[in-house]
């Protein structure tokens, strides 16, 4: 029998599946497959690999459609006019003609999503044929994980980001069960708001430059986009990077670094400190054995690990950053891995029901 994990946010659908018998850590980043959820617009539908955000208008595009699912909120024109469950449902048949047959599968979802909707979703993957066994919050996936190498985890804040809001959790994982005790979205600092602040501040050094905004001509504003998307996920140590924009009958080649990315993000980087401080200050104490665990493309934010640790100062504390944590296929397996005790569990997965769907006993706030 086979199990699968599936981790959708609001940019990608990534999963991971195998012999329920054979399921092992060891070989994630192998097994982990992902899939950008962004869809063209037109007389026929298709998916765009490799674009997280897009610049295009809704009539255009539909992206970023997660958090509307059940909702009347549509996409399109006419004959490409396409809701959010729609949408999903697109990229749910897709992946489910890859399982192999007869899988459970389980859910990963990220806490900004209500249970109607969370359910909504499992309609969804129903109705195309999955075997669903359940669905856990993203943040609760990635401590349990975490709780693995500590046994359980007391006071663990979750930071995860996507293209509707940098997310804050507080778990707590005991004896392998993980309870949200509180969460908070922030929908202001999502990845698509870093993008286009790294966006506008090449333009305007465009500007600066040769007298030329790049953004008065839609494709070469699409090009830009796209450039500071790309740089946005791969920024590391890295000094310097190289962004290009051409045009016909004009070329300019600049140099992007690290001193101008910490100009570039220092008013979001102080506003984003304030959210959070208020929000974990209340939550420790100086007793406290604190845990974090940051998404793998928070490395496209400088200064926030070091910023989260400022935060907890005076505590004891242990980060488990982005270069030793692949967020997504962890995500996916500790859900693959409720997929498979709710199958073992033939009276009714009472080993397992604190975590499933733990959102309903908090409120979330935005």
């Amino acid at each position: 029998m086979n199990v699968a994990g599936i981790y959708i946010d609001s940019l990608a659908v990534h999963s991971v599946w195998g012999a329920a018998g054979e399921i092992s850590h060891a070989n994630l980043h192998g097994n982990c497959k992902s899939r950008d959820m962004i869809l063209s617009l037109g007389d026929n539908i298709t998916s765009l690999q490799g674009h997280s955000f897009s610049r295009q208008g809704n009539h255009k595009v539909c992206s970023n459609f997660l958090p509307w699912i059940g909702s009347n909120k549509t996409w399109g024109l006419g004959k490409s006019e396409i809701s959010a469950d729609h949408a999903l449902e697109f990229y749910l048949v897709d992946l489910f003609a890859q399982l192999p047959p007869e899988t459970k599968v389980a859910f990963s979802l990220p806490i900004y999503l209500a249970p109607k909707q969370i359910r909504r979703i499992e309609q969804i993957a129903s109705k195309i044929g999955m075997q669903v066994q359940g669905s856990l919050t993203s943040a609760s996936a990635l401590a349990i994980g975490q709780s693995r190498k500590s046994q359980s985890l007391s006071n663990c804040f979750v930071v995860e980001i996507d293209g509707f809001g940098l997310s804050l959790s507080q778990v707590q994982v005991v004896g392998g069960v993980a309870h949200l005790l509180a969460g908070k979205v922030f929908p202001e600092f999502s990845l698509h708001r870093w993008v286009l602040r790294l966006s506008d501040f090449i333009a305007e050094k465009a500007v600066l430059h040769c007298r030329k905004d790049p953004r008065v001509k839609a494709d070469t504003d699409q090009a830009l986009f796209l450039q500071a998307q790309k740089l946005m996920a791969n920024i590391g140590p890295r000094d310097s990077f190289k962004v290009v924009l051409e045009e016909e009958f004009w070329s300019q080649e600049f140099v992007i670094t690290q001193t101008d990315l910490k100009r570039c993000f220092a008013g979001m980087v102080a506003a984003l400190k304030l959210q959070i401080s208020d929000f974990v200050r209340p939550k420790i104490t100086t007793h406290d054995d604190i845990h974090l665990a940051l998404a793998t493309n928070l490395c496209g934010v400088p200064g926030l690990s070091s910023l989260l640790a400022q935060i907890i100062s005076g505590t004891s504390y242990r980060a488990h950053l982005p270069e030793d944590l692949f967020h997504q296929s962890s995500i996916c397996s500790n859900a693959m891995m409720m997929a498979r005790q709710l199958w073992l569990d033939s009276v009714g997965a009472s080993s397992v029901v604190q975590y499933q769907n733990p959102i309903d006993g908090i409120k979330v706030l935005y």
